[in-house]
């Protein structure tokens, strides 16, 4: 019976049917209490096609709790097709058979849940080993909903392999079907160890600490996405890291839709292969913090865009016209932000931030767009900001509150906690040992030395130099074969490279991070004069610029003139109180703003009357404004130096984009 099932699927595979064995489909009902394979409760005979067995996974990542936790494990050691419905907790689907069978699993209403291990192991089966083949299919039913949440294990005694995904294969494993699949891992959501790892079909959304998909350890492997829907993502735990799309092989996108966003606050890449990258057809979004190239011979035109500042607003790209191709709303902040569809052709392009749209949108891609209004035109070019291959000056967006770990200097987000590890594994790798000063030099900002046949950011993804678009600043970006990729993508001129804003300056982040929100603007369009004390028109403008510049009226102070700069500022400030206990009749623009000043107008526009004790400066008692510099001590607004916090001396625009930064946090 066997050698004739082996037949059958050598037969079928040759003319791609995907109807396999269906008339000998074995179905196996999931269950707390019990588990039925076609109508009958399970074996633990070993003969058996599908028999059950017990396994407990202790390792020194589970938890306590769980430490002598005994898995199900339905496994299935012939070749054939296997339907599996049904709801199943602490319970593991195993594919442990021969070299030469064929095994199809069919998702058909599943909910199962493997605390200590992968919910779905595939040890051993066929592998042909040819790209877009495989010897293992799993199949998302038409019309079912499945759920598979899986964790993680050591190397085992079974294979010697350490298994890091809710699904884990050790050969070549294939996705069919038009079903819903949500993964979600304690560490990786899908991996192929050693085969190729070939998506044809399926409603996949992949959530995980790490790389949602992950492919080739022997870096030869496949990762093709031919067809479906695949929208992976990595958590925003600032603990973890991860690339959306990983292939320590190669990455192939010839259709479907793929989303694919790293971990924001790490330096790694939406789309991710030591081999290579290619969007050969599809709709497909890459976001994250570093620089992995896509082939420049994919068969498929792609934008790859470079921000001078991280984003996670709605993205919108029109065609010369104004006409939308693209758009998609970030959860998160990322630097480098990648995107492919069938309707880019050779032209002229205009991008956009913001605004309202109105389209069919799922998971932030907007599709059937039929209106798009109001938002911020950006441009790209000018000086390089990125020379380093590992993200724009302030990878990964704001520091959530508590997060740990290290950081490179100019960024404004977290090195891996196994950086360094990662990085002396690297020069090992290559017969040399990691320089003394490495980690000290990464910590000031400087790029180290690197091994001379690693690429800047070897071994963290893959990242590589990222060059200037365009020598002048310009709101055309003209894509075509030869230029895909736009560099130093901003709504504002001239934000990230100040003449007189040295990058190991200690405002150097707050600066070209208000000026690149349009906050606040330099002296000249190449200079931002931080040393510069601030006026209360000036302030007042930055403060307005942080409110989003909304709709002001008309101000009442005898001493300003309706065409002054200012005028919408301090309309807006007048209305919303921010001048409370500090202007009444006249504004007296000119006036030099004081620390203390600012700080009240910030807590009177954001306070919410907090009442709280001022920490005990050493000038303290120079403080009028306690509830205000209470509040900004408490928020992070503003930090005391040498145990003070000068009140009374005017506030530079360094400190003034400080203060702001740290408020729009």
């Amino acid at each position: 019976m066997k050698k004739n099932l082996i037949m059958a699927a050598a037969v079928l595979a040759l003319f791609g049917t995907q109807t396999a064995f269906a008339a000998e489909a074995t179905t196996v009902s999931l269950f707390d209490d019990k588990i039925l394979v076609n109508g009958k409760e399970i074996t633990e005979d070993e003969t058996d096609a599908v028999y059950l067995d017990y396994k407990t996974e202790t390792h020194s990542d589970v938890p306590e709790e769980l430490a002598d936790l005994q898995n199900r494990v339905i496994t299935i050691t012939d070749a054939g097709t296997y339907v599996f419905s049904g709801t199943a907790t602490d319970a593991q689907i195993a594919v442990a058979a021969e070299d030469s069978d064929n095994v199809r699993v069919v998702l058909n209403g599943v909910d199962i849940t493997c605390r200590t291990a992968a919910a779905i192991q595939i040890y051993s089966a066929t592998d042909p080993r040819t790209e877009g083949e495989y010897g293992v299919t799993i199949e998302i039913a038409e019309g079912s909903e499945n759920v598979v949440n899986g964790s993680h294990t050591k190397k085992t005694e079974t294979d010697n392999v350490k298994h890091d995904a809710a699904i884990s294969s050790n050969v070549s494993l294939g996705f069919e079907g038009t079903g819903d699949l949500t993964v979600n891992g304690d560490i990786e959501g899908i991996e192929a160890k050693y085969g190729h790892l070939t998506f044809n079909g399926g409603n996949i959304v992949i959530n995980s600490h790490d790389d949602p998909i992950n492919a080739s350890e022997d870096g030869i492997a496949v990762v093709s996405i031919n067809d479906g829907y695949i929208f992976s993502s990595v958590t925003s735990d600032p603990q973890y890291e991860g690339d959306g799309l990983d292939s320590n092989g190669f990455i192939k996108i010839n259709g479907g839709t793929a989303i694919n966003l790293a971990h924001p606050y790490s330096m790694d890449s939406g789309i991710d292969s030591d081999g290579g990258s290619y969007i050969n057809g599809g709709v497909v979004v890459g976001a994250g913090n570093m620089y992995d190239p896509i082939e420049n011979d994919s068969e498929q035109l792609y934008m790859l865009l470079q921000f001078s500042e991280s984003t996670d607003d709605l993205l919108v790209v029109t065609d010369e016209n104004d006409k939308p191709v693209f758009a998609y709303d970030f959860p998160y902040s990322y630097t480098y932000i990648a995107f492919s569809t069938p309707e880019l052709e050779e032209g002229i392009y205009h991008v956009y931030m913001g605004g309202e749209i109105e389209g069919v949108e799922k998971d932030g891609l907007y599709t059937e767009i039929t209106s798009y209004t109001g938002g911020t035109q950006l441009h790209h070019g000018g000086a390089m900001t990125n020379d380093r291959g590992f993200g724009g000056p302030q990878m990964g967006g704001q520091r959530p509150e508590g997060q740990e770990g290290k950081r490179h200097e100019g960024f404004d987000g977290q090195m891996p906690a196994d950086f360094e590890e990662r990085m002396r594994e690297e020069f090992e790798k290559r017969g040399e040992e990691m320089p003394a000063d490495f980690m000290e030099k990464m910590e000031r900002g400087e790029m180290p030395e690197m091994p001379a046949n690693m690429q800047p950011c070897g071994g963290m993804g893959g990242g590589r130099e990222f060059q200037s678009s365009s020598d002048v600043v310009t709101e055309k970006f003209r894509l075509s074969k030869d230029s895909k990729t736009f560099s130093n993508v901003s709504s504002v001129v001239n934000n990230s490279e100040f003449t007189d804003v040295a990058r190991s300056a200690w405002y150097y982040n707050a600066v070209t991070s208000a000026a690149a929100q349009g906050i606040m603007v330099g002296a000249t369009e190449t200079t931002f004069a931080p040393s510069a004390t601030m006026t209360r028109g000036e302030a007042l403008e930055a403060m307005y610029a942080l409110a989003g510049k909304p709709a002001a009226g008309e101000a009442s102070f005898a001493d300003i003139d309706a065409n002054a700069s200012y005028y919408a500022a301090a309309a807006w400030a007048e209305k919303n109180g921010i001048l409370s206990d500090i202007a009444e009749d006249k504004l007296a623009a000119d006036t030099k703003v004081t620390r203390e000043e600012l700080v009240q107008m910030l807590y009177n526009y954001l306070g919410d009357e907090y009442e709280g004790a001022v920490p005990d400066f050493r000038d303290l008692n120079k403080i009028s404004a306690e509830n205000a510099f209470a509040w900004a001590v408490k928020e992070g607004v503003i930090s005391g130096k040498q145990e003070t916090v000068r009140p009374l001396d005017y506030v530079t625009k360094a400190e003034a984009a400080t203060m702001l930064t740290n408020t729009n946090k």
